[in-house]
């Protein structure tokens, strides 16, 4: 299952600090960019291991996130909102 966890500030999700990708997994260590759309909140990180970079896009509404690597067009929708 791929997933996302992230801190939970004054705004939910303020800030993702790992997820799950294909069994495995990921630490962001940066947030290269942020953008909050009236619907939902996208972040491009760049992950450890691998310097591996993904769009992460939360929906405000469902709280789900889709997780899709940078370059690809697979998604990944969560339903853990976490």
């Amino acid at each position: 299952m791929n997933k996302v966890q992230s801190y939970a500030g004054s705004t939910n999700p303020e800030q993702p600090r790992s997820l799950e990708w294909e069994g495995k997994h990921y630490q962001v260590q940066e947030i290269i960019n942020r953008a909050r759309e009236p619907e939902c909140l996208r972040f491009l990180v760049r992950c450890s291991p691998e310097n591996r970079l993904f769009q992460l896009e939360y929906d405000l509404i469902d709280g789900k996130w889709l997780i899709q690597p940078k370059g690809s067009s697979k998604h990944s929708p969560n339903n853990t909102g976490e």
